[in-house]
């Protein structure tokens, strides 16, 4: 018996019958073609999914009007009968794995930029207010500010609205009930009308929606849309076709906002109307530079799983949850009666075989998700996605390496980059040795590791997956440019540094031990210096440890390696905990702060060792300079995929790296 017999158990939506109760979480990943048809990149996303054991897979924000009402070009249309065909390809990809799909029908209303784009205003059911985010919204890069602001910035955008009149309304959700079809006819296996997230039919939903003709004021004049729509398709696709919404359970950070209590009705009259599920969510003001993380990608497992308990009690209806949950927690609601199914999104993201590792009772293989929130910060970005642990997520489509022969090659360190990158190299079939100077693995992780529980757990899963191969590890041995000849490659790991001396500072004579233990080497007033992840992450733990902190930066943001949902969320954490932010800091403006402080942390990053003159090699991580995890992973994954196309020269007499048995063989 599974420890997970709860989550693995089958399922029912209506009349769609599930394998398990895991749920792949519909986002807006930006995988398909231009022109919004599938594309083989998004086949392969899903198929990926699919094969790794998933029982329900939903694709984000399927555009019911193509390219009308929608965010981006390569988001899934369903609009037209041209998309049939790559429709069908994806259906009977994940089919053939045993997993079923169904497609998120959304029109995006004050969220249309692919509109303003065509120089068209958004349909919106009465104007909103203009966006104006907080202090910590406006923290960015500037070429993310760039980014995020493109549909404000090209010549020709429309930045306006155009309340919708009855008839708009009418054609809308016809075009809901034409894709829901079209949907069928293609193979999907159900579809989740997107009622949330401040879309279209939410924004109906909304008391701020206070019209006077039938489409707003009070609770059912505000239903009408959603009831209407679910009719609609109900016509469409028969009492049968599995048809469910995502509804919000409430709204963060609005005076006038939804509630749990209105929202249970909202789900109540839904079920009446033949809905045969509720995937319940959350949404907050978008003013908020938290409002992400306070809702429907929550940094903390919070409010959701309560009011998916009260919603099921309440209404008697199938519930789909999520929220940061590992997967213990997960079985744990399935099997309390919290939800019928649980979602995953990041922790899929990060490894797609996820369901099937825990199937064969294998969930310490399971690749941990480390929350740098790289995936929803890219879609920001109106990048496709990307994960920070996993290269391959968004590029599922792109063959693994096939080396033409092994080679012998040599990492040298044993951080993230390095041992990511003797762990795919060995996977693709090369013969490995890693030497570490160091007598443990991680490098500067380690150290990140007593920061961040997530990356601990990193780090964790890189020290078994390596247990689990045949690379000969060389712990406390130094790099020695003779020996490298007896090897094909050379891999330069070497990382970084966090730290620095700055001369005249009271520094922290052991910064490592102190952030693992306390100790009174720090004294009372504490200034961190510098602008990534990590001196963030300092600036938070002496804060909690009780110092009066100020972290200090020439730059206008922080942690820029994080995408912004994740860097906010810290930001506001820190600021809500009474530490300090300088922000724009001149250099001649640092010493006298220096001077007012018991102790300076410098975090400004520094690179590593380069390889010897004469000797060639490849350099990945923070020796090619200061990066984040998603660097050294996807430089690891390019590395593979470079020495796969080069063939093992014949060196007779060569010396081979010792072979060491596997973790799997000595378990034989």
């Amino acid at each position: 018996m599974t420890a997970y017999a709860a989550l693995l158990s089958p399922g029912r939506i209506g009349s769609l019958e599930l394998r398990n109760r895991i749920v792949l979480c519909p986002m807006g990943v930006l995988l398909s073609n231009p022109d919004g048809s599938v594309s083989d990149t998004e086949v392969a996303f899903y198929e990926a999914r699919a094969r790794g054991g998933a029982g329900l897979l939903l694709i984000g924000t399927a555009n019911v009007a193509y390219p009308e009402g929608t965010n981006h070009p390569q988001m899934h249309a369903v609009s037209d009968d041209r998309y049939l065909p790559g429709m069908r390809r994806l259906a009977d990809a994940v089919h053939r794995h045993g997993a079923k799909v169904a497609a998120q029908l959304n029109y995006m209303g004050v969220y249309a930029q692919y509109d303003m784009l065509r120089g068209e205003p958004r349909l919106v059911p009465y104007e909103p207010a203009f966006p104006a985010p907080d202090a910590v919204g406006r923290m960015l890069p500037r070429e993310e500010a760039t980014a995020m602001a493109t549909a404000w910035l090209t010549p020709g955008a429309n930045t306006g609205f155009r309340v919708a009149t009855e008839d708009d309304i009418h054609r809308v959700i016809g075009r809901y009930a034409e894709a829901a079809a079209r949907c069928q006819r293609a193979g999907y296996d159900g579809v989740e009308i997107h009622a949330g997230h401040g879309y279209f039919i939410d924004s109906f939903l909304s008391p701020r929606n206070q019209r006077t003709d039938g489409w707003g004021g009070d609770l059912a004049g505000r239903a009408r849309v959603l009831l209407t729509v679910i009719d609609e398709v109900r016509r469409a696709v028969g009492p049968d076709y599995p048809v469910w919404i995502r509804l919000n359970s409430r709204e963060y950070h609005h005076d006038v906002g939804e509630t749990f209590t209105e929202q249970t009705e909202v789900a109540r009259l839904a079920i009446e109307a033949g809905v045969d599920a509720i995937h319940l969510t959350a949404y907050a003001n978008t003013d908020v530079a938290t409002a992400a993380t306070d809702a429907y990608a929550p940094h903390r497992v919070g409010d959701l799983p309560r009011y998916a308990a009260e919603l099921r009690r309440a209404t008697g209806a199938t519930v789909i949850t999520f929220g940061r949950h590992d997967v213990d927690a997960a079985e744990r609601l399935i099997a309390d009666g919290t939800g019928d199914f649980v979602g995953f999104g990041r922790r899929l993201l990060a490894d797609p075989d996820l369901p099937r590792k825990l199937a064969g009772d294998r969930p310490e293989q399971i690749r941990p998700c480390i929350y740098q929130y790289t995936c929803i910060g890219n879609i920001a970005l109106r990048e496709p996605m990307r994960c920070a642990v996993n290269p391959r997520a968004g590029r599922d489509a792109e063959p693994l390496p096939q080396p033409s022969g092994p080679r012998r090659v040599l990492v040298v360190g044993a951080g993230p980059a390095g041992l990511e990158s003797a762990i795919r190299l060995n996977h693709a079939g090369h013969r490995v040795t890693l030497i570490e100077r160091d007598v443990e693995v991680g490098g500067m992780l380690r150290h990140a590791a007593a920061l961040d529980e997530p990356l601990a757990d990193y780090l964790a899963w890189l020290r078994r997956t390596l247990a689990d191969t045949d690379v000969d590890l060389r712990l406390g041995a130094e790099y020695d440019p003779a020996g490298a000849t007896a090897y094909d490659e050379v891999v330069l790991a070497t990382g970084g540094d966090w730290t620095s001396a700055l001369p005249g500072a009271r520094t922290v004579p052991d910064l490592a031990g102190w952030l693992t233990a306390d100790d009174d080497t720090v004294g009372a007033r504490v200034l961190v210096l510098g602008t990534g992840a990590p001196a963030l992450r300092i600036a938070q733990l002496a804060l909690v440890r009780g110092r009066a902190t100020t972290l200090v930066t020439p730059e206008r943001y922080v942690a820029p390696e994080l995408g912004a949902p994740g860097r906010h969320r810290h930001i506001q954490d820190y600021l809500d905990a009474g530490g300090q932010l300088l922000l724009r800091t001149p250099d001649d403006a640092v010493g006298e702060l220096v001077a007012g402080a018991d102790t300076v942390i410098d975090v400004r990053p520094r690179v590593g060792t380069p390889l010897p003159e004469g000797v060639g090699g490849h350099v990945v991580g923070d020796a090619a300079g200061p990066g984040a995890i998603n660097a050294a992973t996807r430089g690891a994954m390019e590395l593979a995929a470079t020495l796969a196309t080069r063939r093992s020269p014949s060196r007779p007499g060569s010396p081979a790296p010792r072979r060491k048995p596997s973790a799997r063989e000595r378990r034989r």
